[in-house]
């Protein structure tokens, strides 16, 4: 009787490790199965853009170099009322002694009505107007200069307008916001490189 017991004993005890191996074995596997393996980085090569930080509603977008200086340029996506990209617009500095402080590129749709130039709202005062440069197969581009002041007042605002016309309505204007959330900051870092 006692060896029967003890036989019982044994065959339970071998039956709860293996159980317990078993389930100590899957309770790995499942907290291997939840750890997290890492993502690949994806370093640039050189002349390859990309986006070395978010300032507010500006992404700070660079180049690429072989000595490690890269430039950079603000860049912000301005959609539509219905959430849809429309146009771009890139920020970049200057150099110094000229007019303009900083340059920008403004891409629109095709389609967009090229006599009627494009207008910026700086501030409820301040409006100014520029001509298309061309257009291409992704869009027509203006390219601008801007002043001491236009950049002051980007600095100080909320918002400007970016205004266009499309060919077929040309009577109608397009309104296009321009956040400058996060301008000011994005400017500094930029002219400051």
């Amino acid at each position: 009787m006692n060896f029967r017991f003890s036989i019982r004993s044994a065959l339970s005890a071998i039956s709860l490790c293996t159980a317990s191996f078993v389930n100590a074995q899957q309770s790995e596997q499942n907290a291997a199965d939840s750890l997290s393996l890492g993502l690949n980085i994806e370093v640039p090569t050189i002349g390859q853009p990309y986006i070395a930080e978010r300032i507010g509603d500006w992404s700070m977008r660079c180049i690429r170099s072989e000595n490690g200086q890269d430039p950079c340029e603000l860049f912000q996506l301005l959609v539509n009322n219905e959430g849809n990209p429309l146009s771009e617009i890139m920020v970049f500095p200057l150099p110094q002694g000229q007019a303009a402080i900083a340059g920008a590129t403004i891409i629109v749709p095709l389609k967009t009505l090229l006599t009627a130039r494009m207008t910026i709202g700086f501030d409820a005062d301040i409006t100014k107007s520029y001509p298309y440069s061309f257009c291409t197969e992704i869009g027509c581009i203006a390219r601008i200069g801007l002043t001491e002041d236009d950049i002051a007042l980007m600095k100080a605002g909320d918002q400007s307008v970016i205004t266009i016309r499309h060919m077929d309505a040309p009577n109608k204007a397009l309104n296009l916001n321009l956040s400058l959330s996060g301008f000011t900051a994005g400017f500094n870092k930029i002219l400051n490189q």
